[in-house]
C-alpha cells in the first residue's frame, strides 16, 4: 500500500473487523469516485467531502489496492439492493474512526484509528 503506515494500519484493522457485525467504522475523505460507468461519461462521478459509515451491512468487497481503497457501499438506506462501487485515493483519507456496539453507534463514542488534519482539504470552488 502506497500510504502512511498509520493509515495502512487503520485500514487493515477495518478490513479485519468488517465481518463482525458489532464493528462500525466512520471513514472521512475529501472525495470518492464512482467506479461504474456513469451514463456514457468517460470520467467517473466524484462526490466531494465523503463521509461513510462502514459495517458488515453497508460495506462489501473492501479492497486495499496500491494507491486507493475500493469498496462497494450502500449510499441510500431506502435502496438496499443498490450497491455502488467507489474508489478513494489514500491521499484523500483524513479520518478513520471505530466503535464496537451491538446496536446503532453512539455519536459520541468513536475511537480514532487514524487522523491527519493536513490531508483534509475543501473541494475546488467553481
Amino acid at each position: 500500500m502506497n500510504c502512511p503506515a498509520p493509515l495502512a494500519s487503520a485500514l487493515q484493522a477495518v478490513a479485519a473487523g468488517l465481518p463482525d457485525a458489532t464493528n462500525h467504522y466512520f471513514l472521512k475523505a475529501n472525495y470518492y469516485d464512482h467506479v461504474e460507468d456513469n451514463e456514457g461519461d468517460d470520467d467517473p462521478a466524484r462526490w466531494w467531502l465523503a463521509v461513510m459509515w462502514l459495517n458488515e451491512e453497508t460495506t462489501r468487497n473492501f479492497e486495499l489496492g496500491v494507491n486507493e481503497l475500493q469498496l462497494d457501499v450502500l449510499l441510500d438506506g431506502r435502496r438496499l439492493a443498490d450497491w455502488t462501487r467507489v474508489s478513494i485515493p489514500y491521499s484523500e483519507i483524513w479520518d478513520v474512526l471505530h466503535q464496537r456496539t451491538k446496536g446503532s453507534p453512539n455519536p459520541n463514542k468513536w475511537t480514532p484509528l487514524y487522523y491527519d488534519h493536513a490531508a483534509m482539504r475543501m473541494p475546488p470552488v467553481g
